[in-house]
């Protein structure tokens, strides 16, 4: 039984092993130390982004414990596939991400946005829209706290009303904190 952080675990396969030292090594060259110098800017360069799509970082992000066939096409940290990721995996890739720094915020949207079109969206809102986010050519936000019902989805006030031609949203209320990044 292999050991991981000093201990045993009857959990981690070779996966789990393979992913750890994947990002240890990823993080280690590409984001540790720079988190203060984004923070002194006040924004983490776009280009960072697209690395982590590059990367094979936001399928997993975006997926979290269980990612679906058919977006291992936009690539998956380390090489594993779709079907061997799990919740174990994902533990691995959170720890290891935070590991070298506040990186959580520049994936906030994609955590909280995501789920919520692989799950009830139409198939044909998928097939529009989650391929630009999960290659990274796009980003996604969550706008639901206001300033007169916190995060209280059944009391916010915002509207959203098609226009008569149908083809767009008119947007009426106010938001606060929204989480694009």
């Amino acid at each position: 039984m292999k050991r991981y952080s000093g201990h045993p675990s009857p959990y981690y396969k070779e996966s789990h092993y393979k992913l750890r030292a994947h990002l240890r090594k990823w993080v280690d060259e590409t984001f540790t130390g720079k988190s203060e110098e984004w923070e002194a800017a006040g924004a983490i360069p776009p280009e960072f982004y697209q690395q982590c799509a590059k990367a094979g970082l936001l399928v997993p992000i975006a997926g979290g414990k269980a990612i679906p066939k058919e977006w291992e096409q936009y690539g998956i940290v380390a090489g594993i596939k779709a079907e061997e990721w799990d919740g174990f995996h994902d533990l691995i890739l959170w720890d290891e991400l935070t590991r070298g720094g506040a990186i959580a915020s520049l994936f906030i949207g994609l955590v909280v946005g995501a789920p919520p079109l692989r799950h009830f969206a139409s198939p044909q809102l998928q097939r529009k829209i989650l391929p630009e986010i999960l290659s990274g050519q796009k980003r996604i936000c969550l706008a639901i706290t206001e300033p007169a019902a916190g995060s209280d989805v059944r009391n916010i006030t915002t509207t959203a009303e098609k226009t008569k031609d149908g083809r767009h949203y008119i947007v009426n209320g106010e938001k606060k904190w929204v989480s694009w990044l």
